[in-house]
């Protein structure tokens, strides 16, 4: 089994980073082989000025990595999304990352099957600053589907710790839940 976890922020040591890696640590402690990887580590080009080439061809013509990165989406068994909140919004790697799906999938079936039930979220940002929002945001691609991701919302605001020093994860609380959304995770078939 494999566990794929992607960070969308920029920063390598910050709380999503830093949650990914408890995370991926814990299911390797469960017999998962793991990865992860940064976003901000690739290149992605958002839809647009194409003619929606895609939907007539199933191919798109942007020339950049997002083959390669749902390549290991669909390698993976399960998969964490860690996505910040800026503004109280998900960052827009994540919207440029999901748009380009478009052209990768023949229907909704292998949609689902071949990505969607994989997904399970962290959303890192403070309630203050509507990430209560962001949260159903990411939530809107599994509407009026039989399943929903496993989802956390982690506030730094909530454990008084830093949004910017990336010290989410060293809270005994923030722990816990981390390992409750886990054995959710994996206990999923």
């Amino acid at each position: 089994m494999k566990a794929l976890g992607i960070v969308f922020s920029s920063r390598d040591n910050g709380n999503c980073s830093n949650a990914i890696k408890y995370c991926l640590n814990k299911m390797k402690d469960k017999g998962y082989e793991t990865e992860a990887l940064n976003i901000f580590q690739y290149e992605i080009e958002g839809c647009g000025k194409c003619n929606y080439i895609c939907f007539n061809s199933g191919e798109c013509l942007k020339k950049d990595d997002i083959p390669k990165l749902y390549k290991k989406c669909f390698d993976a068994d399960k998969i964490i999304f860690a996505i910040p909140t800026f503004c109280g919004h998900l960052t827009s790697q994540y919207f440029k990352f999901w748009e380009r799906s478009q052209s990768l999938f023949k229907d909704e079936i292998e949609y689902e099957n071949t990505f969607l039930k994989k997904i399970n979220l962290i959303i890192v940002g403070n309630l203050s600053s509507g990430a209560d929002m962001a949260v159903h945001e990411a939530l809107y691609s599994f509407i009026n589907r039989s399943f929903y991701p496993e989802v956390i919302l982690l506030s730094s605001e909530e454990y008084n710790t830093s949004s910017i020093k990336g010290d989410l994860v060293k809270s005994s609380e923030v722990k816990e839940r981390l390992n409750n959304f886990i054995e959710r995770i994996v206990s999923k078939g």
